[in-house]
């Protein structure tokens, strides 16, 4: 029920992807030991995990996936999944930073402004844990190396983060999903 209550209003696929996270981030609850609980949504949407535990749900082109662990572990997790598809062409100026317009102008396969958006919203997910602080996709700069790595600069002021961070992520593609998983380890 603490969990219904978020979705109410929610047409009824938004609230079949939420309930499919919601089971998926269970499911990785029971593997780090935890019983099954309740994952209600916090006022900033984000999900409130039990004590002791971090996380991030993503779900997109017809998957859902959640990933936790032991917030001793983990400063913070982030997950994005994104159907392999080019984005709409007048979505590309919001999404990129004039040096990624530049690298995405060169992508024959038009993929690359989706793997960006899918390594920003992973990125933004893991920080979030730390942050609290909702960025804009002009805040954080992706560059992409050849075995699927990424870099995702930060290029505002976020506490506990300063600007120029640089967050590690990977990115890959299976089928017609990609994905990106960003880790910040507990220093």
């Amino acid at each position: 029920p603490e969990e219904a209550t978020a979705m109410a209003r929610a047409v009824p696929n938004r609230r079949r992807e939420f309930a499919a996270g919601r089971r998926a981030a269970r499911s990785a609850l029971a593997t780090l030991g935890h019983a099954p609980a309740a994952i209600p949504m916090a006022p900033d949407r984000a999900p409130l995990w039990p004590e002791g535990v971090t996380g991030t749900i993503s779900h997109g082109a017809g998957i859902c996936l959640a990933l936790l662990g032991r917030s001793e572990d983990w400063a913070g997790l982030g997950l994005d999944l994104e159907p392999a598809l080019p984005l709409p062409e007048d979505t590309v100026a919001t999404i990129c930073t004039p040096a990624e317009r530049e690298t995405v102008t060169q992508d024959p396969s038009g993929l690359l402004s989706r793997r960006l958006f899918c390594a920003k919203e992973a990125t933004y997910k893991a920080q979030y844990a730390q942050s609290r602080r909702l960025l804009s996709f002009h805040d954080l700069e992706v560059t992409f190396d050849a075995s699927g790595g990424f870099s995702a600069e930060l290029l505002t002021d976020c506490p506990p983060f300063p600007p120029a961070t640089c967050f590690a992520g990977h990115s890959l593609q299976t089928g017609d999903i990609l994905a990106a998983l960003v880790t910040l380890p507990r220093l």
